[in-house]
């Protein structure tokens, strides 16, 4: 009998999407995929004095791969790679933060777009056609679990890991208004061990006050609310049409908004809303966006505006009366980039980090979401890694 010679094709490793999400002054985090499981190591050299510091590296699928990187200096240049077996398979480089400024004072986050009850990812409808999309949707239900459920739990788990102040929500709590997903959404909030306040966006939004679950299960929620915790004020606003889901602030917020900067204007001021106020098409008299954008003109030292609804990270510079505001987009847990945010307060400044959510199902799922908007999701949501991480001193 001949012996049947066995041919073996072995796969060379191959890795890819490998980014950035995470810089601070202190660490860095990058994620990658691979085409099999492998022993994939990271380390990176210091371009200042040649220090090297090896990651933390996790994977799960197999396929997936976080590194952690930590101890590392502040402002400093850094080539990092991933190898196997000694072999390098990708070379990048990223820069530590600065140093903030000043003192540390305390620790909030924010989450935005969690989305309770989504049926399907990624859907874009044109006005008046509501049941004729123009992209096609996703899902991805793992073990009988909808996206929105284990995207959304992992990320209020890293939360809780976290030792924080308080957590600001802006809003999109839900997709669709009912008493269940108000319920739901509701029950998964309470869950997060920090006090959180909920701001309203385009899709928490009744029919009638008579049927309005949200605010039955938030009633803290107003148009306005505002407090001021450590020297440092917090004003979440309400900025949503309630007919066209467009930014829009009603007269009676603006008088608001305007009498509570007016009682900060001696402390930086952080400013949250749903949608970006920035954008020019929504311009119009009766949206009285002028009027808003006026208010922060005004104070002194509005620390940024802080916002949802895009699920992407992106930061606009406003430049007017001689100084300049971020306002600041960023991604959501419950699809691709997926993120929630960390702000380090300090005496004279903040930072913002983001935070990419990790586990075996919320990795799956984040990976079907890049081919989202015909694959624009990809290439349009990520946003560079100063949209993601920045610092900013605040007088």
């Amino acid at each position: 009998m001949r012996a049947l010679a066995a041919l073996v094709i072995i796969r060379p490793m191959r890795i890819n999407r490998v980014k950035i999400v995470t810089v601070s002054a202190s660490h860095a985090t990058v994620f990658w995929r691979a085409n099999a499981p492998a022993d994939i190591t990271a380390s990176c050299r210091a371009a200042s004095d040649g220090n090297v510091a090896d990651a933390v590296v996790s994977s799960v699928n197999g396929r997936h791969f976080r590194a952690v990187f930590s101890g590392l200096k502040s402002d400093t240049a850094y080539a990092f790679h991933l190898s196997l077996n000694g072999r390098i398979l990708h070379s990048g480089e990223f820069r530590t933060l600065r140093p903030a400024p000043g003192d540390f004072i305390f620790r909030f986050a924010t989450v935005n777009d969690i989305h309770i009850g989504e049926k399907i990812y990624g859907l874009i409808f044109l006005p008046g056609l509501n049941l004729f999309p123009v992209t096609p949707g996703l899902k991805l239900d793992i073990d009988g679990e909808p996206f929105w459920k284990y995207t959304n739990e992992t990320a209020i788990k890293e939360l809780n890991k976290l030792d924080l102040d308080f957590i600001i929500v802006k809003g999109d709590v839900v997709t669709d208004h009912t008493e269940e997903n108000i319920r739901t959404a509701k029950e998964m909030l309470d869950t997060l061990r920090h006090p959180y306040r909920v701001l309203r966006g385009n899709h928490d939004r009744a029919a009638s006050p008579k049927t309005d679950f949200f605010l039955q299960a938030f009633p803290a929620v107003t148009e306005l609310q505002s407090f001021e915790h450590k020297g440092r004020g917090f004003i979440l606003l309400d900025d949503i049409h309630p007919a066209t889901g467009n930014t829009r602030f009603s007269p009676r917020t603006i008088d608001l908004f305007k009498s509570e900067m007016k009682k900060m204007s001696d402390i930086p001021a952080f400013v949250f809303a749903h949608n970006p106020p920035l954008r020019k098409f929504e311009r119009a008299p009766d949206n009285r966006i002028s009027d808003f954008l006026d208010i922060i003109d005004e104070h002194p030292a509005v620390a940024g505006v802080f916002c949802g609804h895009t699920h992407g990270n992106k930061v606009a510079i406003r430049k007017s009366r001689g100084k300049q505001v971020l306002f600041v987009e960023t991604a959501a847990p419950m699809d691709y980039p997926g993120g929630f945010n960390i702000y380090d307060v300090h005496t004279d400044g903040y930072v913002q980090t983001c935070v990419r959510p990790f586990c075996a199902k919320s990795a799956r799922w984040y990976e079907m979401c890049e081919k989202a908007y015909y694959g624009l999701a990809a290439s349009g949501l990520f946003g560079d890694i100063s949209d993601r991480n920045f610092v900013l001193p605040v007088e």
